[in-house]
Order: structure tokens, then C-alpha cells, then sequence
């Protein structure tokens, strides 16, 4: 059985270790990451973990936390926060992605919800703002699913109409891939359309393919010795769906990971799509949790012996076919791997 990270959510591989074993690859339970993937992981809404949290993605650094990602429609994008802003303090204090927000728990060792304004301190450049912001409690695969369908939005250049979707995470659950359906079919009638990938992560199905392909023909071989050699396209019945067939252009970073990538992948064999940004993260790997009686930690697994169309895809990733960078600690006004992609599809259409 095929156990490599977010392609089908039966190849989900999880398992609970009671341990103490520490690794270069885990995730930390004080870590944004770790609910992230823990509520991809999880076998049901209700094993989902929420928590207090204002819609960001970042990293930690000596000036406080670098803001790498804004999630549409959650608090930080609503207060202004941007991409490259640095996060210094919260109510006076240094700010922490996770217990700054979560400082209470209940009686069985859950997040409570907080419900008070909190005045956040950030630094963009040489100046300093300070904003009010209240959380929201929710767990990170509803946030990054609702921000998937926040994203979308259209615009005209020149005499042509561009579409654009962030997919921030993937789900094939059946509610997510009519919804998908529906986003899809709103920009039917633009002339092309931006698939943001960066940052993202899910898992994928043969079903979110079905949205652009006119057929299953060329979907990718999936080989994993000794002797697991399937095709993607027969892992799910058809979507019954007019799929997209104009222009895409795809946008890619360091931080696409896990089925994102592969969507990418299978993607970037049509001629009508360009890939633009920078390489991504080439994890397709499997997650285990483990815990002791103090804490708990997600470890990364990778990949090393799964084949995607021959290719060993873990560590290697996908390099896009215009390299446009655009790293996190910059700070200037505009995106110019979005920029790229308007370009680039207005040389298409």
C-alpha cells in the first residue's frame, strides 16, 4: 500500500508513538506547522485541533516573526499584515505564532477560545505600526479551505479578463471538490487563469485533475518497490465536470509541498500552462505523531523510494519553467512572481 504524503487521503499514513525520539524532520507541538498538518491528518473534524489564530504563515528570526504567508479572509489579511512584515511584539510581549493566542486550556487540555482584541506590533521597513486584532478559533484545515474560496477574485488587462484562486490546501472530501467545482466554473469565462500554489499543502486526487483535463490519458504512474506500479487516473471514477481549457499560469515556491506539488506536476504537461516562482519543497513523504507524557511532535518521513513518471520526486521537487524570485524578507510594494504570471498569460491568450 502506497504510503507516501497526500495523494489519496486512504494513503494517509499516520501512526501515534509514545516516544521521546527527537528528529532534524519534527515539527514541534509550539509550531503553526504542526496544526497545520495535524488537521490534514486527522480522521474527522472532530480529531481536528483548534486553536486561536490570526491567518498567518511565517518563521522565526532574532527581529521577531517574519509574516511568509497571509491567509484571504482571516485577521492578519484584514489589519493589513503583509508578506515580509516582522511581527516584534502582542500586547507588549514577544510575540509567539501559537502561545501568544492559546494561553488557556480546559479541563481536558484543549484550546479555549479567546474572544479580546489584542494590539500587535509589526515592522514593515524603518517603520513601525501598531494595529488591534482579534483572533479567530478555528482549526487550520477549515481556515486554509475557507481562504482557498477568499482568494478568488478577477481582473481585466488590456481586453482580456484574468482569473486567479490561491489553493491554499487541497481536499478531497466530496463538499471540497464540488466547491472546487463551483470556483473553477465562475472563471469558465475568463481568458486564462492563475493557479496559486505557493504555500499551500492537501492532498491530491485524480478528481482535482478532472477540473482541467479533457481526459485521464497521460495522468501520472505512481511506482513504489518492490513492486507497487498503478495509475493515478484509475484511483477515482471520473468528475463529471466541462473542465477548464484556456491558459493557466501556475505559481510555485519553496513552501508548495506535499500533493500541491504533484498537481503541479501533472499541470505542467499541458502546453497551455506555464509554472512560474521558484523550486518547490519536493516533499510527498508520510507523517507520524509522537508523543510522551510532556509533549508531542510531528516527524517527516520522506519519500526516498517513491517514483512519480520515473522521476524520484522526494528532495527534487519541481522547477518552474520562468524562475522568478521573490524571497521572503522583501519588503517592497508588489509580487513579481504574480506580475510574471499576468505577463506570461497575457503572452498566451
Amino acid at each position: 500500500m502506497l504510503r507516501f504524503l497526500l495523494i489519496l487521503g486512504c494513503t494517509f499514513f499516520m501512526s501515534l508513538v509514545y516516544s521521546q525520539t527527537n528528529s532534524q524532520n519534527a515539527v514541534a507541538d509550539n509550531s503553526l506547522d504542526y496544526y497545520l498538518f495535524q488537521s490534514f491528518l486527522a480522521t474527522g473534524s472532530q480529531q481536528r485541533i483548534s486553536l486561536n489564530h490570526i491567518g498567518i504563515q511565517g518563521k522565526q528570526l532574532e527581529a521577531g516573526f517574519l509574516v511568509t504567508a497571509v491567509l484571504e479572509g482571516y485577521p492578519a489579511h484584514t489589519i493589513g499584515l503583509n508578506r515580509g512584515d516582522v511581527i516584534t511584539s502582542v500586547d507588549g510581549e514577544p510575540f509567539h505564532s501559537v502561545n501568544t493566542f492559546n494561553i488557556e486550556r480546559d479541563s481536558n487540555g484543549a484550546f479555549v477560545s479567546f474572544t479580546q482584541e489584542h494590539r500587535l506590533t509589526f515592522q514593515r521597513n524603518d517603520t513601525t505600526v501598531e494595529v488591534s486584532v482579534l483572533p479567530v478559533f478555528e482549526n487550520l484545515f477549515d481556515s486554509y479551505r475557507s481562504a482557498t474560496s477568499n482568494s478568488v477574485l478577477e481582473f481585466s488587462a488590456g481586453n482580456k479578463t484574468i482569473g486567479y484562486i490561491r489553493f491554499w490546501a487541497l481536499s478531497r472530501g466530496t463538499n471540497d471538490l464540488i466547491n472546487y467545482q463551483k470556483l473553477i466554473a465562475s472563471l469558465d469565462h475568463c481568458d486564462g487563469i492563475i493557479f496559486d500554489l505557493r504555500n499551500s499543502f492537501g492532498y491530491l486526487d485524480s478528481q482535482h485533475l478532472d477540473l482541467v483535463f479533457n481526459d485521464k490519458d497521460n495522468y501520472f504512474i505512481v511506482t513504489e518497490p518492490p513492486d507497487h506500479n498503478y495509475d493515478f487516473a484509475d484511483l477515482s471514477p471520473n468528475l463529471t465536470f466541462e473542465n477548464y481549457r484556456k491558459p493557466i499560469a501556475l505559481l510555485l515556491n519553496e513552501d508548495t509541498r506535499g500533493g500541491t506539488e504533484l498537481f503541479a506536476h501533472q499541470l505542467a504537461k499541458l502546453q497551455r500552462v506555464i509554472t512560474i516562482g521558484s523550486a518547490t519543497a519536493g516533499k510527498i513523504g508520510s507523517f507520524r505523531i509522537k508523543s510522551d507524557f510532556a509533549e508531542s511532535h510531528i516527524e517527516y518521513q520522506p519519500a526516498t523510494a517513491v517514483f512519480i513518471d520515473g522521476i524520484l520526486f522526494e528532495g527534487l521537487g519541481i522547477e518552474p519553467d520562468l524562475s522568478v524570485r521573490f524571497p521572503y524578507e522583501t519588503t517592497t510594494r508588489g509580487d513579481p512572481q504574480y506580475d510574471a504570471a499576468v505577463n506570461a498569460l497575457l503572452g498566451i491568450i
